[in-house]
C-alpha cells in the first residue's frame, strides 16, 4: 500500500517541517474534516496516476491537487507619480446635445422602415425605464410638502441629452425649487400673480380673477389666476418662462422688475403650472394663442438635467386656428404629447376648450399638484370660507381671528397673514379706475388703512442725498400719514407702518419701535417710498443705508407723535 508523508502542526506535535507517515485512507479522512488538527500535504505518490481514491464514496482528487500551494505574489501600490492621469472633463460650453428627450413621451413608431435606410442602421426601440405615470396627485420625489421637495433624485440623465425640438432654458430643475424658497409665505406668492395682472392694466385689463378648479384627471384642487390683459404672443410666452427676463424694468409704472416673479410664485404654490394666453396684437403674425407648461413633476420623474418647457402655439387665419410649427410637425407633436401626459387635460380639444372660457385676449394660469403642509393637508385652505383662500394648519392664529370679529378697524392687522381676501384688499394703495379683483366669484373690496386711523397727522420725509443714498432730487420724498387706530381705546397691541413701493404694499405693519412697555401701542402709519428697493419676494426691502435712515426717521416720528 502506498504511503504519503504529511506535515503535522499543533500543540504537543512535532515542529513544522517534520514528517509522519499515514495511510491513504487516513489521508482521505484528513481532507474530509475527520481530524481536529490542521494538516498540510507535503508530497504525493499514493499511486502511479497521482490521484487518491476514496473507497467509501468513489471520490477522485484531481491531479496535482496535493501539491504544495505557491506563495501569492506581494502586491505593492503604484507610486502616485506613476499613476495614469484621467482626462480633464469637457467644459460645459463645449457640450453638444445629441439625443432628443423623447423617452418620457415617445412618438408613435412608423409602420414601415423607409427604403433608403438599411435595416442594419435601424436602432431597436429602447424599453421604457418606468411605466407611464398619471399626472394626478403625482408625488414629487415621494413628498408633497414644498419645504421637503428640493432633493432631486430622479433617474440619471446626461446633461447634454436635452432636445433641440423642445423649448428649454439651460438651468437644472432643482433651481426651480430653490428659487421659489424666496417666498416664505404662500399668500406672498399669490400676490406676485396679482401684480402681473395689475401691470396689464396698460394693455386693457379690467379684472383679475382668482378661483379654485377641479383637476379632471384626479379630482384634486387647482388654483386659477386669470385676467383679460393683452396676453402673450409666442415670443412673450417664452420670455415669461425664461428666468430673469423682464421688460417691466424699463417701465416706471410697473411693479415687477426682476423677471422672476412668475416662476417663484407658481412653483411656491404648486409643483406644476400650465399657462394659456391669447394675444390680439396687430403684427405680422396676427392673433395668436399659446400653451406652455412648467412642470416640476415632469422634470423630476423623467430625470431631466435641464429645465424643459413644452410649448405649442396657434395662429388665426380667417376664422380658424392653425398650428405654428417652429421647427417641424414632429417637434410640435412632441411638445403636445408632453403637455397631454403631464397636464390635467387628456386631449388637444380639452386644452383648446380653455380658450373658449377666456375673452378675446388675456392669460389663464392654472397651478396644480398644490403643496401640502406639515399635517398632510393642502397648504391653502379652500373649505373654511367658500369666498376666500386662507392659510391652514399651524400658521392660523385662531385668537386673532376671533378678535377681528369684535374690532373691525383692526381687522386687517389681525387677519391679513392668513386670509387672501384681507391681504389683497390692502395690497395696493390705489386701485386703477374700473379695475376689479374677484376672489372665488366675489369682488374684493379695496381698503385704505388711513380710514382706520383717528387723530391723523402728516409728515414729509426727504431722503438724504449722497453717494450711498439717493440722488439729489426735490421730487424724491415720502408723505407719512400717522395716527391712532380707532380700536386703540380697547388697548389692542396694534402698531406699525405700512410701506408701499410703486403702489404695492411691501412691508405691512412694520414695527420700528419695540418698546418694553406699552409705548407706541395703537399707532399705525402709511407711506409710499419709491426711493428704496424691494427684495425679490416683495415682502421686505433690501437692507441699505437708505432703508436704515428711513427706519430711524420713522422711529423718531412715532416717538414724537
Amino acid at each position: 500500500m502506498a504511503t504519503a508523508k504529511l506535515e503535522m502542526k499543533g500543540a504537543g506535535k512535532e515542529s513544522a517541517g517534520s514528517a509522519s507517515v499515514v495511510s491513504p485512507s487516513d489521508a482521505a479522512g484528513l481532507f474530509c474534516g475527520d481530524v481536529s488538527e490542521r494538516t498540510r500535504v507535503s508530497s504525493c505518490g499514493f499511486d502511479k496516476g497521482g490521484a487518491v481514491k476514496r473507497v467509501d464514496h468513489g471520490f477522485v482528487l484531481p491531479p496535482n491537487f496535493l501539491e504544495p500551494l505557491q506563495k501569492p505574489p506581494v502586491l505593492t501600490p503604484m507610486p502616485i507619480s506613476m499613476r495614469p492621469v484621467a482626462p480633464p472633463p469637457i467644459p460645459f460650453h463645449q457640450m453638444r446635445s445629441v439625443a432628443p428627450v423623447t423617452k418620457f413621451c415617445p412618438l408613435r413608431p412608423p409602420s414601415t422602415v423607409p427604403l433608403a435606410v438599411a435595416p442594419s442602421a435601424v436602432r431597436p426601440a429602447r424599453p421604457p425605464t418606468r411605466p407611464v405615470m398619471d399626472v394626478g396627485r403625482t408625488e414629487v420625489n415621494g413628498c408633497k410638502q414644498f419645504w421637503k421637495a428640493g432633493d432631486y433624485e430622479g433617474p440619471a440623465e446626461s446633461s447634454s441629452s436635452f432636445s433641440a425640438e423642445i423649448d428649454h432654458v439651460r438651468v437644472h430643475p432643482k433651481f426651480l425649487h430653490s428659487n421659489a424658497t424666496s417666498h416664505k409665505w404662500a399668500l406672498g406668492a399669490l400676490a406676485e400673480l396679482l401684480d402681473n395682472s395689475m401691470d396689464e392694466v396698460c394693455n386693457g385689463a379690467t379684472f383679475v380673477s382668482i378661483d379654485v378648479l377641479e383637476n379632471p384627471k384626479d379630482k384634486t384642487k387647482m388654483l386659477l389666476v386669470e385676467d383679460n390683459g393683452g396676453g402673450m404672443d409666442p415670443n412673450k410666452m417664452r420670455q415669461c418662462m425664461s428666468l430673469g427676463y423682464s421688460m417691466k424694468s424699463k417701465s416706471a409704472n410697473t411693479i415687477g422688475q426682476y423677471g422672476n416673479g412668475f416662476k417663484t410664485s407658481t412653483m411656491r404654490l404648486g409643483a406644476d403650472v400650465i399657462v394659456f394666453s391669447r394675444c390680439q396684437r396687430k403684427n405680422e403674425m396676427g392673433p395668436t394663442q399659446s400653451i406652455g407648461m412648467l412642470s416640476y413633476t415632469f422634470l423630476k420623474n423623467t430625470g431631466k438635467q435641464d429645465i424643459i418647457v413644452p410649448m405649442v402655439d396657434y395662429q388665426k387665419r380667417g376664422d380658424t386656428w392653425h398650428q405654428i410649427e417652429k421647427s417641424s410637425s414632429a417637434a410640435w407633436k412632441t411638445n403636445m404629447d408632453s403637455i397631454l401626459q403631464w397636464s390635467p387635460y387628456c386631449s388637444e380639444d380639452d386644452l383648446l376648450q380653455q380658450f373658449n372660457l377666456m375673452f378675446d385676449q388675456g392669460t389663464r394660469i392654472i397651478i396644480y399638484n398644490l403643496w401640502d403642509n406639515d399635517e398632510g393637508h393642502l397648504e391653502l385652505d379652500f373649505v373654511t370660507d367658500a369666498q376666500d383662500i386662507q392659510i391652514g394648519g399651524a400658521n392660523r392664529d385662531e385668537k386673532k381671528i376671533k378678535m377681528a370679529e369684535n374690532f373691525p378697524n383692526s381687522r386687517h392687522f389681525l387677519t391679513y397673514h392668513h386670509s387672501l381676501r384681507s391681504y389683497a384688499s390692502i395690497l395696493y394703495l390705489r386701485l386703477p379706475q374700473g379695475f376689479r379683483m374677484i376672489l372665488r366669484g366675489k369682488e374684493i373690496e379695496h381698503h385704505n388703512i388711513v380710514n382706520d386711523m383717528m387723530l391723523q397727522e402728516e409728515k414729509t420725509y426727504r431722503p438724504q442725498p449722497g453717494p450711498d443714498g439717493v440722488p439729489k432730487n426735490p421730487n424724491i420724498f415720502a408723505v407719512v400719514t400717522i395716527g391712532f387706530v380707532k380700536d386703540a381705546t380697547s388697548h389692542i397691541d396694534v402698531q406699525g407702518f405700512n410701506v408701499y413701493h410703486k403702489n404695492r404694499l411691501i412691508k405691512p405693519f412694520w414695527r420700528v419701535w419695540n418698546a418694553a412697555g406699552s409705548d407706541g401701542r395703537g399707532v399705525i402709519g402709511v407711506l409710499e417710498a419709491n426711493f428704496i428697493e424691494p427684495a425679490h419676494d416683495k415682502q421686505g426691502f433690501e437692507r441699505t443705508t437708505v432703508l436704515n435712515r428711513l427706519e430711524a426717521r420713522l422711529l423718531h416720528i412715532q416717538k414724537t407723535y
